[in-house]
């Protein structure tokens, strides 16, 4: 009998690894940011007031998705949850309609972003994060480098309407704006939630290492400009709070995970 117990615990042990590396491997493919540091904050002059004032930050290594979450991505995120809705437009019933299987899922409240990505068993990247990816140690002025922007590198400055969501590219469309680590569309197409709470004064107390944003706040923090931005939303240190209560026809999901998971 206590052979056949430990052959049973072993055999849960197993099972367990395999759906946890299942869980890990769902949603998009993901690139290593290696630990170190870079300056956070408007380098250029061009930023508001709550991008200043530039301060150096270290991070641990880190993974950020290659892409933002897609309709087909979040197909399988409810197919998995059947108590999840899906999101404004895009779907037939709980599935997702063909020509949005790989535009990026847009009209997600900050809780949602939240879930989906820690059923993929990843996170949200923190504000500092998202910055690193977008702007690199090199300090670019969008994710792409310092040219600004157009429409080769970028879905944005579009009027006036959504059109069941093909306003948006697929994701990955735009290999001329992509990171020089091959990481797409941080700026323009679908703007990112973030982690952190946001505070316009976040700047003049944030800690050097690894900083989560404040404890609280009214809003959480959005990057990365969408498809019906303005050029300045697009830069790598651009930031801005929303409510986090409603959906936004702009606004999607990009997940991050520790590089020690």
């Amino acid at each position: 009998m206590r052979q056949k117990n430990i052959f049973l615990m072993a055999i849960l042990f197993v099972c367990a690894m395999v759906l946890d590396t299942a869980a890990k491997e769902r949603g998009s493919e993901m690139v290593l940011i290696p630990q170190g540091e870079f300056i956070m904050g408007d380098l250029n002059g061009k930023g508001r007031s709550d991008e200043l004032p530039a301060h150096p930050v270290y991070l641990d290594a880190y993974f950020m998705d290659r892409f933002e979450a897609t309709g087909k991505d979040f197909e399988a995120y409810m197919d998995d949850q059947p108590k999840v809705h899906p999101t404004i437009t895009g779907w037939y019933d709980r599935k997702v309609r063909s020509d949005m299987a790989k535009r990026p899922v847009f009209g997600l409240t900050w809780k949602r972003c939240r879930d989906y990505c820690v059923w993929a068993g990843k996170r949200l990247p923190t504000e500092a994060e998202w910055e690193r990816a977008a702007k690199g140690t090199e300090g670019r002025e969008y994710p792409w480098g310092n040219q600004p922007p157009d429409p080769s590198r970028s879905n944005f400055g579009r009027c006036c309407f959504v059109m069941k969501g093909l306003v948006f590219n697929e994701v990955g469309t735009l290999t001329a704006g992509k990171t020089p680590n091959n990481i797409f569309d941080l700026a323009g197409n679908v703007a990112e939630w973030v982690f952190d709470w946001y505070d316009k004064n976040y700047y003049k107390v944030s800690p050097r290492n690894n900083p989560q944003g404040p404890e609280k706040g009214k809003y959480h923090t959005i990057r990365g400009g969408a498809w019906n931005s303005l050029p300045g939303y697009l830069r790598s240190s651009a930031r801005y709070g929303y409510s986090d209560a409603k959906d936004f026809y702009g606004i999607g999901c990009r997940c991050a995970k520790s590089a020690e998971q």
